[in-house]
Order: structure tokens, then C-alpha cells, then sequence
């Protein structure tokens, strides 16, 4: 049944700090990427919820905002004399309209549409509304529901297909997933609810009632072999809602090449509460994100898991701690199936794609401190070659970087 949500928007907790984190810091690049194509942008925020919680911190909504005014901001000082694209902000809520409404009057006339419904009533007509006005369109698509009942793989197959570029940033509450999928199959869940579904950041249980529902969340049937297997207990419900998150994750990956994910748990070892995924076609878009998760990781382990305390060794959100040699080892991996000589983004982006977000983006390549891959140049054990390849006083460039018209391309030796 649904749960007593009067309380939700009392205080904002930390993990939802972690998780607007996450949206707004990714937003800023993205918008400028995008605005430089010179092509218009559709936002779509599918469950904006208040705008504004009652202690006054921002929602998602004016995080989306803020991150666009500074991307703006940002772009018109690159870009003095170009015009920025049309961008289209749109803002879903069945719940709370009235209340976003008055968070957001504020904003100027015109910059953002409120749409007073449910998600699955409203989003086909918007997009097919969006595409009928624009022929080349980059959608960007927030979906933290209330569950996942009404996440819907057909329509993310869609967008991947229909738009310029397409990326999704989807809250997935796996174990809720696992939860029905459990009792659609009448299989016993073995665990305390209690205890995994403490805190959640869940409106609604979004119960499913059949095997043709839960596929059409997950996009296929793969999800059966893993409750099979938690009902012969050859694996418990943690590996259960890991293997679901792979799988889905994989299934994703059909339709978008790139697709990180960030489990958000409270305490070391615990179940995530949920797993923020990013669904992108774009190697650019993955490293920023994948950047952006480590980051944020650090936020997350250090304050909400340890209470502030500093660890020795750096963690990834799966509290797995990598050290320099487990680093080199996957570097070295992926360079071996480097035949050929790829751009950096590239291979940062087949990096995370392959291992996750095992670390930053300055332990891979652009630390000033020294990095593995500028290590490997220096022990002559890849080829790199940069372009432009002179500074501008004629000494060969050193940049890890790519960015303002650098690139690099690199190979094993």
C-alpha cells in the first residue's frame, strides 16, 4: 500500500542531497555540449515533486534551473557572439503541481512548463509534440519515480532512436523491482522490509501483478533466472539486486552504448537504497558522468556512511577500495584490446563502461600529480599522439586532457 509521504518534503536528507548533486553538477557540462551544437534541448524533469523542500533547500527542479543559468552564464563567455539554442524545460508532477507552481513563479515568463498529471499520461504527447515543432532535438529525460512501475523500456528504446541524442538519469529502485518480482513468482522474501526499505525515498510501492509488467520494466525476461536462483538461495537478495542492476543495466546498453550506475546506500555493506543510472550514446557524456560519480562518492561514503570520517584508502560507492596496482591491471586490460589509435575520451569512456567508477578522472589520466596512463607514456609503454602537437612557443604539448579543440589519440606500443 502507499506509503504516509506527509513528512517527504519536511527535510531534505543527505542522500537526496547526494542524488540533486549528482543531477545538477552533471547538468552544467551538459548544457554546454549541448548548447554548442546549436540545436534545441528538451529537459524533462518526469517527477518534479515541490520544487522546494520545507527547509528550505532546492528540489530538482530549480537544481535543473540553477544548473542551467550557470551553464549559460559559462557559455556566453566562451561564446560572446553566439546565440544560445532553444531550450525547453519541462517539469511533470501529479502530486505537488500547485506547490511547484509557487516555487517556481519566480522564474521568468516562458522558461519552463509545469505539467499538472501523471508521467505516463503526459510524456508520449509531450515528446511527440517536441518533435513535431523540431526535426533535430537533444532530449535529456530525469526520472526518479515514486517506484518503478512506470519505468518503461520500450519508451527509453525510443528515444534513443527518435532524438539528435538522447540520455536518460533514471532513480532505480532494484530492490523494489526484486521485492515484486518475488512475489509475482511466488517466491518467499526472505528479508526484513523494514530493514531494506527503511528510509527509502519510495511514494508508493508500485506493486506489479504479472511477469508481462515486470518485463516491461526491465526490457526482457532476464530477470527470472535471478529470482530463481534467490528461491534455491544460491544467492541472497544483495547479490539478487546486483545481478538485476547488471542485467539491466546490459539491456540498456542495446539501445545506449554508455550506461554508469551509482548505488546509493546509507552504511557500509548495507543494501543500496536505490541506484541512480545514466544511459548516454556519447563517450563524453559518460566521462563526464562517470567524473561526476566519483565525486560524488566521496560525499557519500565519507559523510552519510562513516559519519565524516576520512578513510585511508579512497572507495568506490560500492565500498570496494582500489588501489594503484588494481587500477594499472584494468588500464592495462583495456589496452591490450587497443589495437588501433582511439581517442582518449574514448577509451576513458570504454573504461567505465567496462569496470564502472572505480576512481576519478585524475588517477586515469589527468591529475597534475601524475597519472597511470601519463605514467605509461613516460615508461614508453603506449603510443600518444596530440593535436596541436606544438605550444604556441614550439615545445611539444603534454595535455591528458581533451578540451577547447585538444585531442588525443593513443594506442599500446
Amino acid at each position: 500500500m502507499p506509503k504516509d509521504n506527509r513528512d517527504f518534503y519536511k527535510q531534505k536528507k543527505i542522500w537526496s542531497e547526494v542524488k540533486d548533486e549528482l543531477l545538477g553538477c552533471y547538468l552544467v557540462p551538459y548544457f554546454n555540449k549541448v548548447m554548442s551544437m546549436r540545436k534545441p534541448i528538451l529537459y524533462v524533469d518526469c517527477f518534479a515533486g515541490k520544487g522546494k523542500f520545507d527547509d528550505g533547500k532546492n528540489g530538482s527542479p530549480l537544481t535543473a534551473l540553477d544548473s542551467l543559468d550557470r551553464s549559460i552564464a559559462q557559455y556566453r563567455s566562451t561564446h560572446p557572439y553566439g546565440s544560445i539554442p532553444e531550450i525547453c524545460m519541462h517539469f511533470i508532477e501529479l502530486n505537488h503541481a500547485n506547490d511547484l507552481k509557487t516555487n517556481l513563479a519566480n522564474q521568468p515568463a516562458g522558461r519552463c512548463e509545469i505539467i499538472d498529471g501523471k508521467f505516463e499520461d503526459n510524456i508520449i504527447p509531450l515528446l511527440q509534440k517536441a518533435l513535431n515543432q523540431h526535426r533535430h532535438l537533444n532530449v535529456f529525460l530525469y526520472v526518479d519515480p515514486y517506484g518503478v512501475k512506470v519505468l518503461d523500456a520500450a519508451l527509453f528504446d525510443a528515444l534513443s532512436i527518435s532524438f539528435n541524442t538522447a540520455e536518460l538519469l533514471i532513480n532505480l529502485n532494484s530492490f523494489g523491482f526484486i521485492r515484486d518480482a518475488c512475489r509475482v513468482m511466488k517466491v518467499a522474501f526472505r528479508e526484513k522490509e523494514d530493514e531494506v526499505f527503511s528510509d527509502l525515498e519510495e511514494y508508493d510501492s508500485s506493486v506489479m501483478n504479472s511477469i508481462d509488467e515486470l518485463n516491461s520494466i526491465a526490457g526482457d525476461g532476464y530477470w527470472q533466472s535471478i529470482i530463481t536462483d534467490y528461491s534455491k538461495g544460491k544467492i541472497d537478495c544483495y547479490q539478487a539486486e546486483k545481478a538485476f542492476a547488471k542485467q539491466y543495466k546490459l539491456r540498456l546498453r542495446q539501445k545506449y552504448t554508455y550506461v554508469l550506475d551509482m548505488p546509493i546506500r546509507l552504511k557500509a555493506g548495507q543494501h543500496p537504497k536505490y541506484r541512480m543510472v545514466h544511459a548516454t550514446k556519447h563517450p563524453d557524456g559518460c566521462i563526464l558522468m562517470g567524473d561526476n560519480i566519483a565525486k560524488r562518492t566521496d560525499r557519500l561514503v565519507i559523510e552519510i556512511q562513516d559519519g565524516g570520517q576520512q578513510t585511508l584508502l579512497p572507495q568506490t560507492a560500492e565500498n570496494e577500495i582500489i588501489d594503484e596496482n588494481i587500477l594499472e591491471e584494468k588500464v592495462q586490460e583495456l589496452l591490450s584490446k587497443t589495437m588501433d589509435f582511439t581517442r582518449l575520451n574514448k577509451f576513458l569512456a570504454d573504461f567505465y563502461n567496462e569496470y564502472g567508477v572505480l576512481c576519478d578522472l585524475s588517477r586515469l589520466s589527468s591529475g597534475r600529480g601524475g597519472s597511470i596512463l601519463k605514467t605509461f607514456e613516460k615508461d614508453g609503454k603506449i603510443l600518444v599522439s596530440r593535436n596541436p602537437a606544438f605550444t604556441d612557443k614550439g615545445k611539444p604539448t603534454k595535455f591528458w586532457q581533451e578540451s577547447n579543440g585538444n585531442t588525443l589519440m593513443l594506442k599500446r606500443k
